[in-house]
């Protein structure tokens, strides 16, 4: 019998993860249908958890609900953590665990008073307030909210994925010094540890793409990094290769998706670490 899943009208940033995460991670509610009642009442006004086959999430006061506690926890946690015990979702699968952190943090409007510059602009552009907005441009869309939430969802769980994987290649990559501060190289082609690596506070890191050669480089301007020298050098020692030096000297590329013309560079990572040690 097709499963349905119950939220509360106007379904919110913890209702919407609680549902992509049984239709993502469960095959019982992979097809299931949506519904949608008043906040804290049930469907059809029938006892909470008393069917099998329909499942409440962020209200109805049952087991994934928890406005009967003031618990640090929501009802997609409850679902997570249920999904965990049951075998759908591995323990270790620390990306998810982050996403649904966030949510949780959300659920309880750490937003507003615990996160640092909690009244900046850019806070409008994540996800929980464009939801907002979505609400206010289209009424009583909740089906389209939850349609609309769902992909982002998948978007950002593909992100934390590779940030995990980024901190965890960071840790095992080639680190080195110069003059602006310590660096790290690593063979992959996980793009994050780029941007990864610089937030933690590396002056220089460098990704080598096993597969295709490329060479692509990003440094900090909290160190004031300028790569001219490197990016000389690196022409010198290897001039068959396509080389590009961004304007703001902070990125030296070799390769990128924005050019699929450009001719990887041979020079390994050693080679690379050398230049921006003497740059």
């Amino acid at each position: 019998m097709q499963k349905t899943i119950v939220t509360h009208n106007s379904p919110d940033f913890d209702g919407i993860p609680a549902i992509w995460l049984l239709k993502k991670f469960h095959p019982d509610f992979k097809d299931a249908k949506l519904a949608f009642v008043p906040a804290g009442t049930t469907y059809n006004n029938e006892p909470v958890d008393s069917n099998p086959n329909i499942v409440h999430v962020d209200t109805g006061y049952g087991k994934f609900d928890h406005h009967q506690t003031d618990d640090f926890t929501c009802g997609a946690k409850l679902v997570l953590e249920w999904l965990i015990k049951e075998g759908y979702v591995r323990e270790d699968d620390k990306a998810l665990k982050r996403l649904i952190e966030v949510a949780t943090q959300l659920d309880h409007g750490w937003d507003t008073y615990k996160w640092c510059e909690k009244a900046d602009d850019r806070y409008e552009f994540s996800i929980h307030n464009i939801l907002t907005g979505w609400k206010i441009l289209y009424p009583r869309a909740d089906e389209k909210y939850v349609e609309w939430a769902t992909r982002d969802l998948e978007a950002i769980y593909i992100l934390l994925q590779l940030k995990v994987r980024a901190e965890e290649q960071i840790e095992e990559g080639k680190k080195f010094k110069t003059r602006w501060g310590k660096g790290v190289a690593i063979y992959t082609e996980n793009e994050s540890v780029l941007d990864v690596a610089i937030k933690n506070d590396y002056a220089v890191v460098m990704r080598k793409d096993p597969n295709r050669g490329n060479i692509r480089i990003t440094a900090s301007n909290k160190f004031n990094v300028d790569l001219t020298s490197a990016y000389e050098m690196a022409k010198e020692k290897d001039p068959q290769a396509t080389w590009f030096l961004h304007a703001s000297k902070v990125l030296l590329r070799n390769g990128s998706n924005r050019n699929p013309t450009m001719k990887a560079s041979k020079l390994t990572i050693d080679e690379m670490v050398e230049i921006l040690e003497k740059a």
